[in-house]
């Protein structure tokens, strides 16, 4: 009795008490999934292969293996929705449970590990642009890319690979807290690394205003001489607002993709959990509905991060035309 008692406490349950079947949706979800996933598939299909072609075009720069990845993350996002509605609408059998339980969170992690790589990439490449031609081959961002894919994957789903629970139709609070953690990590660090290559070009744009430039001084009575002096090059006010306005938007984009996703995830988990502290299981079940707004919310990034991608992309939208 004791350890059923145990076992009830580890995991979501309903206001009845009994366990909160994660996959089961409303008619308005089931509105709201297909119209993302009849939307964002097909936009983030087409995008994957414009940026193949564009990756073969330009001698595959390792930023658009970056961004490539961003975008596979992105369409991984579907795969969830995909489970569901399978589930809702044609085959409800607990072996799609277990699936959604296995993925749940992934998609996600991986998007905030392929924009931190992508940060890091931007970071080097403007600091240290020799080191980084020389260094960040394809190659390596292939590497980087997939094992800090598989590296994400394993820390999510650490509790049921290392052997602590198996994988059945609930939300295991444990997997909930592990990810939580892991949300909070990738999170930070990239905001962190998005203020920092906010910084750096903001700095970037201060030194384009003045250069160095080399003038033969003259002939003088006894010798050539030639000397070199700084001479001040005002770009036009015009055109460094507007240079300073675009970093200023990648940061705000940025920034305001990552709020919506995993921020809200964030803030809900501590809420529940604070929640389950205060008042016990049984007065925090109504949080379940909350969840599930979230989970609704978290697909529009895979939505609207590609077209942010297509419009402050030129290349992307040159080969988009003649796609």
């Amino acid at each position: 009795m004791n350890n059923s008692s145990s076992s009830r406490e580890e995991v979501v349950l309903t206001e009845n008490g009994e366990n909160y079947n994660p996959i089961n949706i409303g008619i308005g979800s089931v509105v709201i999934k297909i119209l993302c996933c009849s939307i964002g598939i097909p936009l983030n299909v087409s995008i994957v292969v414009i940026l193949t072609r564009l990756a073969r075009r330009l001698h595959r720069k390792p930023r658009y293996f970056f961004l490539l990845a961003i975008i596979l993350s992105y369409l991984s996002f579907f795969i969830v929705p995909v489970i569901e509605l399978i589930y809702w609408g044609i085959y409800q059998d607990e072996s799609l449970c277990h699936a959604y339980v296995a993925v749940i969170f992934v998609p996600q992690g991986l998007l905030l590990v392929n924009m931190l790589l992508a940060l890091i990439d931007r970071y080097l490449a403007i600091n240290h642009p020799l080191l980084h031609r020389e260094k960040m081959t394809n190659r390596l961002a292939c590497c980087l890319i997939v094992t800090c894919s598989i590296l994400t994957v394993f820390l999510f789903k650490f509790v049921y690979i290392a052997g602590l629970d198996i994988l059945r139709c609930e939300i295991l609070l444990l997997h909930v807290k592990v990810a939580s953690i892991v949300f909070i990590i990738l999170f930070i660090s990239c905001m962190a690394m998005n203020i920092v290559v906010y910084r750096q070009t903001k700095i970037l744009l201060r030194e384009s205003r003045t250069v160095e430039t080399t003038r033969d001084d003259g002939v003088t009575a006894n010798n050539h001489s030639t000397v070199v002096s700084p001479m001040s090059i005002h770009v036009g006010r015009k055109k460094l607002d507007q240079l300073e306005m675009e970093a200023t938007r990648t940061l705000i984009m940025g920034v305001t993709s990552l709020c919506v996703m995993p921020c809200l995830n964030v803030v809900f988990s501590a809420t529940f959990f604070a929640c389950r502290l205060v008042f016990g299981q049984s007065e925090c079940s109504n949080l379940n509905g909350i969840g599930s707004l979230i989970k609704e919310i978290s697909l529009t990034p895979a939505v609207y991060g590609p077209i942010i991608f297509h419009v402050r992309n030129k290349e992307l939208r040159e080969a988009w035309a003649n796609y």
